[in-house]
């Protein structure tokens, strides 16, 4: 049953995704698509919650890694997809703990998703019988960050970086080759252990390199068949300090386009400052996912933030506003998030400056009265490092 409207509001983005190991190990498959809706939906769940809540995911975070002009379609496909995702999960004693020999249960993921097009966002709840996997976990449970899991494309990543983030404070996890296919769903694929390795573990790897949990790997054989995979990775301790959690969702859509997040500072004061709207991001990151699947962009992090910086793209964006083809309905700019210090060389500034003066984005002004309405007046200091570069500065 759906909750009232009055819970229905939006919920924050917490910056540690924490699950009970039993779900991690669960066996179950899920695109890539409804990985990133299985996570916004994960990243929503309160340390102190007692319940599932109605989740509100905007379009946009579920959708920016797609290609596709037909958003309405997509979404309607996933949703239905998703809401008939079932897990195949071991059951816990009346402790919420693991048992010796356990028994198994097949549990429906969700208890209902809706896609809202009219306000550009899907809701979706948990299935009750999922509490005891998720909520008031007390031990055997993993945290991983929210920024690291971003940065992962494949579902086969995202449940692979899990299974290694539970043994990360013993750098070492050795699973059978056969387990391992169990748990992502293709133990009726591959059958050659090349293809298995080709489509699945170097991928994986290859993900992994660009997160906290990079990973080399040894085969263990039987005879002439390989049987287990011994993981090795750098080992970290139990604890997890939250790196800050993205604060908007067109965050979220970046730093999942690769673009580095200290680059974000300097979207934001953009942002700010009116040189575009929130919009014009997606509008960007979907663009140049459609020309890199077309093979005419080879760096889609550098392409993405180049047309951010220069706004190249703006004409475009705009004629597309005017056509009412940019963006979900319902949909309003995010307010502006101050970093803790935002850093930018004084090039990047006054390259900045130049693309907007002679797109007629700014008043008629120099770029040192720019600099003091837009920058000093904010709160930036200029300094020069060791090195003669010289930076804009904001505590």
């Amino acid at each position: 049953m759906k909750q009232p409207d009055s819970m229905n509001a939006a919920r924050p983005v917490h910056p540690l995704i924490v699950q009970h190991n039993a779900l991690i190990n669960a066996r179950f498959v899920l695109n890539t698509t409804e990985s990133r809706l299985f996570l916004a939906l994960l990243s929503r769940i309160g340390r102190d919650d007692t319940q599932f809540q109605v989740c509100r995911i905007p379009v946009r975070e579920l959708m920016a890694h797609s290609t596709s002009n037909s958003t309405y379609e997509l979404v309607r496909k996933t949703l239905r997809h998703f809401a008939s995702r079932t897990l195949l999960i071991e059951k816990l004693d009346a402790t919420a703990r693991r048992q010796t020999q356990p028994d198994f249960s097949i549990l429906p993921l969700l208890a209902f998703a809706e896609y809202k097009h009219q306000e550009g966002v899907v809701e979706a709840r948990f299935n009750d019988l999922l509490m005891p996997y998720l909520l008031q976990l007390r031990e055997n449970f993993t945290k991983a960050q929210l920024t690291e899991l971003l940065k992962l494309k494949s579902s086969n990543a995202y449940r692979v970086y899990l299974l290694l983030r539970e043994y990360a404070a013993f750098g070492k996890r050795v699973m059978a080759v056969a387990e391992l296919k169990t748990i992502l769903g293709v133990e009726e694929e591959y059958d050659r252990f090349t293809n298995f390795r080709a489509r699945i573990l170097d991928p994986a790897q290859s993900e992994l390199a660009q997160t906290d949990m990079a990973f080399t790997y040894v085969l263990e054989k039987q005879g002439r068949t390989i049987t287990h995979i011994c993981f090795l990775f750098k080992p970290t301790g139990a604890a997890l300090v939250p790196a800050p959690a993205p604060e908007t969702s067109w965050e979220a859509t970046l730093l999942e386009a690769g673009v580095a997040a200290k680059s974000l500072a300097g979207i934001k004061t953009q942002l700010e400052n009116g040189y575009y709207d929130e919009g014009y991001i997606y509008f960007v990151v979907a663009h140049v996912r459609r020309q890199a699947a077309a093979g005419k962009v080879k760096k889609l992090a550098g392409a993405v933030y180049k047309a951010l910086l220069e706004g190249y793209l703006l004409e475009d964006y705009r004629r597309q506003l005017r056509h009412g083809e940019a963006g979900e309905p319902g949909r309003n700019p995010a307010k502006p998030v101050v970093a803790q210090q935002e850093r930018h060389t004084l090039d990047d500034v006054h390259a900045m400056y130049e693309t907007m003066r002679q797109r007629r984005l700014i008043p008629d002004e120099s770029f040192e009265q720019n600099l003091a309405r837009v920058w000093l007046s904010a709160g930036f200091r200029q300094e020069t490092d060791a090195q003669g570069i010289q930076w804009l500065i904001k505590p």
